[in-house]
């Protein structure tokens, strides 16, 4: 990186200028810098980094700083342009994030209302309007708040479904207010009262009805496939990991035993041969047990009268006759 020869704002030479990455921050000389500054400390590098928005990175300075002495700074922000990172970081940076997010979460509406008098006074006006006059402030708010979410969570339309969900945040108020004076009486009847609202309002088949929609386990993903009939198109004989390559390397030594191995077709016919056996004795122990006894005999004994039949038929009448019985008729 080149660097220009200006006059310094601040000590009004002309010497080179370091440039700023932060838009408040002013460019200042070398000279301005490396008197103010320790190339040797670590506190002072990461002071200079943040103040001219630089990433800082220890380990680099280090090594720039034995190699390059009162020209380090000079020479890390070159080092930081070609690198293309010029915003600051440090090993902190994600602690500040982490205590941005909880100061946000504190930062509620709530705070905000109570700090504002004509806001909150608005507020207080057209709650105890819409619950009673008998609720703090806290109460309201957390009121509001429950009686909304539960509606936008489950897209409730229904007016009588929409009061029976507000006596049920009334009775979620009253059970806080028995749970924190330890009444165990009152305790006890208001959870009871408080299932019934949630069943007047039919919550509970609601929220069973949006769980059951979740996919939510693996098993909930192979059953809506098998519903959908999806079929996955990833195998397409195409090796893309181990798996894959151990499958094929396994089907490849089957195949090779099979086709250099002797005398497998005399084996193979003889298993062949066996199953088919078993197969017919299979299927004659399956007929066997599909006809009754009675079928049986009832088929037999209907065999046994069509050839006694057919014999009458192809019998002549001489066939009855004995020799005797022509001798009678010759006398005559």
């Amino acid at each position: 990186m080149v660097f220009k020869k200006d006059k310094c704002p601040k000590c009004g030479n002309y010497n080179i200028i370091l440039p700023s990455n932060n838009p408040i921050a002013q460019s200042v000389c070398q000279h301005c810098i490396t008197t103010n500054l320790d190339y040797n400390n670590i506190e002072d590098a990461d002071f200079f980094c943040r103040t001219y928005n630089y990433p800082f990175d220890p380990e680099k300075w280090i090594l720039l700083s034995k190699m390059y002495k009162k020209e380090t700074f000079q020479e890390y922000i070159s080092w930081v342009v070609e690198e293309e990172n010029i915003q600051y970081e440090s090993a902190a940076k994600d602690i500040w994030k982490e205590a941005d997010k909880e100061w946000a979460l504190a930062r509620t509406h709530e705070e905000i209302i109570e700090r504002i008098a004509p806001i909150k006074e608005a507020y207080l006006l057209r709650n105890r309007i819409k619950w009673a006059t008998n609720y703090t402030f806290e109460e309201l708010v957390n009121l509001e708040n429950l009686f909304v979410s539960t509606l936008a969570a489950n897209s409730i339309s229904n007016p009588m479904q929409i009061d029976a969900i507000k006596k049920a945040c009334k009775m979620s108020i009253q059970l806080d207010r028995a749970i924190m004076g330890g009444d165990t009486k009152q305790i006890n009847d208001l959870s009871k009262a408080y299932k019934n609202f949630i069943s007047t309002a039919q919550i509970d088949k609601i929220i069973t009805q949006s769980s059951s929609e979740v996919i939510a386990t693996v098993a909930d993903l192979v059953a809506y496939l098998e519903e959908k009939n999806f079929e996955f198109n990833y195998y397409d004989g195409v090796e893309r990991d181990v798996v894959d390559k151990s499958m094929k390397d396994i089907k490849d030594y089957i195949k090779r035993v099979v086709l250099d191995a002797t005398g497998l077709e005399i084996v193979f016919e003889g298993i062949n041969e066996s199953l088919k056996h078993e197969k017919e004795l299979q299927a004659q122990s399956e007929s066997y047990k599909k006809v009754s006894l009675e079928n049986l005999y009832d088929a037999a004994k209907d065999k046994h009268n069509q050839e006694f039949d057919e014999e009458l038929e192809n019998d002549s009448i001489e066939d009855y006759i004995q020799e005797d019985d022509y001798a009678y008729f010759d006398d005559e």
